[in-house]
């Protein structure tokens, strides 16, 4: 589960880094279309990487897109939430 966590932290960063530069390109984006760009490239993402935070956490889900989407919408909200997240999963175990 710890290298999943640190894959999703990872892709996180990436996303941050492609959303803020998506901003800089783009300064007039309203912030409403920069949420849907970040949930875009991280839905993306993790189906292309095949990254799944449900799957790693042996919780069944018969489709796998269904994983890859939870999971990249938990990446596009930015590494601090997927940080805080694995912090709280450790604690728990």
């Amino acid at each position: 589960m710890d290298v999943v966590l640190a894959k999703v932290t990872a892709i996180a960063f990436l996303v941050e880094v492609l959303t803020n530069l998506v901003k800089s390109v783009t300064p007039s984006l309203d912030k409403r279309y920069v949420t849907i760009v970040a949930g875009c490239l991280g839905v993306v993402t993790a189906f292309i990487t095949r990254t799944g935070v449900l799957d790693a956490l042996e919780i069944p889900v018969q489709y796998a897109f269904v994983d890859y989407f939870i999971t990249g919408i938990l990446i596009s909200r930015g590494a601090n939430i997927v940080h805080d997240l694995a912090k709280t999963l450790n604690l728990a175990s």
